[in-house]
């Protein structure tokens, strides 16, 4: 069973993605130690599995027309922007936050605090694999960990992108949903504001010259 499962979910999951989930970031790279910031927070999905798959900003170069991802850290544990991740995955039905402007998404599930036998429900329910709650009823898992995990059970589930999707979708809005670029902006103007405005506004006045 965990071999035919493995076989079937082969085909439903990127071959990065395992490697990816299961990488160590933000140590401090051997090969350039004198750099300030050094950390290994990017990952080339090309190379995944492979030792130098995870690097710094310095190693990225040694990269080149490879898919390098960037990973970033919100409250201690690791994300990636969607915008990053929406081209090559699947990854609907996973919360996604706002961070820094940015929509991203969880790699991992993330410990939560002993609740003393109460169940911590967000309001749009529960992630269906480590019951985190949820912020919005769009999504079902917290994380993409959480995700691959459920495909165990639901044999629907894939990270794998239908090319049939890209065809003919470009005024669609299903792909951009919760961009971080469709938020407004400061000098945007509030939902429903109408302007009467007839005439453009003029300048600064001047007063009339004495005579």
């Amino acid at each position: 069973m965990g071999m035919l499962f493995g076989q079937q979910a082969g085909r439903r999951t990127p071959a990065w993605l395992g490697p990816l989930l299961g990488a160590e970031f933000f140590k401090r790279c051997a090969d350039h130690p004198y750099l300030v910031k050094n950390e290994r927070n990017h990952y080339c999905l090309d190379c995944a599995g492979e030792d130098d798959a995870v690097c710094c900003t310095l190693c990225v170069s040694g990269h080149r027309n490879h898919h390098v991802v960037q990973i970033r850290k919100s409250s201690y544990r690791e994300v990636i922007r969607v915008a990053e991740l929406k081209a090559v995955a699947d990854i609907s039905l996973v919360q996604t936050y706002v961070i820094n402007y940015d929509r991203v998404v969880f790699l991992n599930r993330r410990p939560q605090a002993p609740q003393h036998g109460v169940k911590c429900v967000g309001p749009a329910g529960a992630c269906r694999e480590c019951g985190r709650g949820l912020v919005d009823a769009n999504f079902r898992f917290c994380s993409l960990s959480c995700k691959l995990d459920g495909m165990v059970s639901d044999p629907n589930l894939t990270f794998m992108i239908d090319p049939r999707r890209n065809q003919g979708n470009s005024g669609s809005n299903t792909e951009d949903e919760g961009e971080a670029d469709d938020l407004p902006g400061p000098s945007d103007p509030p939902p429903g504001w109408i302007s009467y405005r007839r005439r453009p506004r003029k300048g600064v006045p001047e007063r009339a010259p004495f005579y």
